[in-house]
């Protein structure tokens, strides 16, 4: 599992905005298309992400004027990788970097072709170990009086 591919995987597509974009904007469009981040690009080229991490950290409850640009507010060079990579290096990057988001370049002119998550992450443990997941008891800390099906 974790020496598959990321392209084998159903990555979500990036919401993409560009550089210079309000602040304003980039919350409707996070909230519009429910993903946990968008990726800044100028001409196509990444060249930021902000979070919804970054959103709460940083703009929520502070003076900011929500017509500022992005790039105020983005992490700059974010830390990427190719869909040729293996699932596993970018789940140690997530766990290195503490991020929970890398978008997936292309290989030549880090154009953004999609975004790994930590929801990816979640979602190929639930498809690949489903009875693990599934009969998991709602409370870690439960414990089952009968067994399963009985």
């Amino acid at each position: 599992m974790l020496i598959d591919r990321i392209s084998t995987l159903k990555t979500t597509p990036p919401v993409i905005v560009e550089s210079g974009t309000s602040v304003a904007r980039v919350v409707e469009e996070i909230q519009r298309n429910a993903v946990g981040c968008v990726v800044v690009c100028t001409g196509g080229v990444l060249i930021g992400i902000l979070t919804e991490r970054d959103v709460l950290m940083k703009i929520v409850a502070r003076d900011v004027d929500y017509k500022a640009p992005v790039d105020d507010f983005m992490t700059r060079d974010p830390i990427t990788i190719r869909s040729d990579a293996a699932i596993g290096d970018a789940v140690q990057l997530m766990v290195d970097h503490g991020i929970r988001h890398v978008p997936i370049v292309d290989a030549g002119l880090a154009k953004p072709i999609a975004v790994f998550s930590i929801k990816d992450v979640i979602n190929l443990i639930a498809e690949s170990f489903p009875a693990h997941v599934l009969n998991l008891p709602p409370r870690p800390h439960q414990k089952m009086s009968t067994a399963e099906g009985a």
